[in-house]
């Protein structure tokens, strides 16, 4: 290798290859692993894992800089007290137009959830003469770090922290997973009563303040057409229903389009997504996010989206590995993207 590529990756340059090759051997043997938490330099880079406060003060840049098309909003505050925050991203908000509403982070060891919202963010906007039609076809609402108190934990203690940061009954035992903490089948399968367990549902449906903040900013949007919630790990496009075996009316819809969404994501580089329900796939999980969209909101296209994983424990994805992901990723999103602009009437 180049003298001068190894100063382009020391200087954090966004380098890519055309050779399709490389990603023929497996990621695991390209890239080392560290179990331990990474705080992160001072700047701010699409290609590394942020903290909290570089991810809203990037929000911030992009709402300054690019006033035209952005709008932040901060949609509530964690129980820790820090923000959690919405990015509309239109070039008119005159004009009506489908929306499409994209959260990450949502559980707090899955950083390569937000990274991609983040690099979704940056071609929307930073990239716009790039992807202008894309930017332009639809009303993009995303917030990129639902659980910022967990992120931040997961960074500076325990980076396998799934949880947020909520007192429980059990002093020892905080934490409530979010994505059990929705009101569809609130308590079913998948789920549990004990806070010491990682799927601990909390005292009752929207009892965290990052649900709530998700839910009083997803009820007040109009022409919802399609949900994209980012998690790790497994390479999975998952459609409801997530609480049991059943299947939506519209199943073969939401299958369809997701099989054609990892077409396009395969052919940056190859990498494949099993399609399926989330009960089908991964075992039924009851009062997730992607189901309430669904079923309480009338969501259509309602995808969970597991990314690939990586390390030692599956959930801590090497950093090197960021501009891989977030790339072929945002080949799927500009595929939905544009079918929703295409094909799904506004109201």
């Amino acid at each position: 290798m180049s003298s001068l590529l190894f100063m382009l990756i020391a200087a954090s340059f966004n380098v890519y290859t055309s050779q399709k090759e490389i990603f023929s051997y497996s990621r695991d043997t390209l890239f080392g692993y560290n179990l331990k938490p990474e705080l992160s330099a001072s700047y701010f880079s699409i290609n590394k894992y942020n903290s909290a406060d570089q991810i809203n003060s990037y929000l911030d840049h992009l709402a300054e800089k690019h006033s035209k098309l952005v709008t932040k909003e901060i949609i509530g505050w964690s129980v820790e007290n820090r923000p959690i925050t919405a990015v509309k991203v239109t070039n008119d908000s005159s004009v009506r137009k489908p929306v499409i509403v994209i959260d990450a982070g949502i559980h707090a060891r899955e950083w390569i959830a937000p990274a991609v919202a983040l690099h979704i963010l940056y071609e929307l906007v930073e990239n716009y003469d790039k992807n202008k039609n894309l930017t332009d076809a639809v009303e993009w609402h995303i917030i990129p770090l639902l659980n910022p108190d967990g992120y931040e934990f997961s960074r500076t203690e325990d980076r396998m922290w799934r949880k947020n940061r909520a007192n429980t009954s059990n002093p020892f035992c905080p934490g409530v997973d979010l994505n059990r903490n929705f009101d569809l089948y609130f308590g079913g399968s998948g789920t549990s009563l004990d806070p010491c367990d990682e799927t601990y549902i909390g005292t009752g449906p929207f009892s965290e303040p990052e649900t709530r903040a998700l839910r009083n900013y997803a009820v007040k949007l109009k022409n919802v057409k399609l949900y994209l919630t980012f998690h790790s790990y497994g390479q999975y496009f998952l459609y409801p229903w997530g609480f049991g075996d059943a299947l939506p009316k519209d199943w073969k819809d939401l299958d369809r389009l997701a099989r054609d969404a990892e077409k396009a994501l395969s052919s940056v580089y190859g990498t494949h997504y099993e399609v399926g329900s989330s009960t089908q796939l991964l075992g039924a999980a009851a009062g997730g996010s992607d189901d309430w969209m669904k079923a309480r909101l009338g969501v259509k296209y309602s995808y969970t989206v597991e990314l690939p994983g990586g390390g030692l424990k599956g959930f801590d994805l090497p950093t090197q590995q960021i501009p891989f992901v977030t790339k072929e990723t945002f080949e799927a999103v500009k595929l939905l993207g544009f079918y929703i602009s295409n094909h799904e009437r506004i109201k």
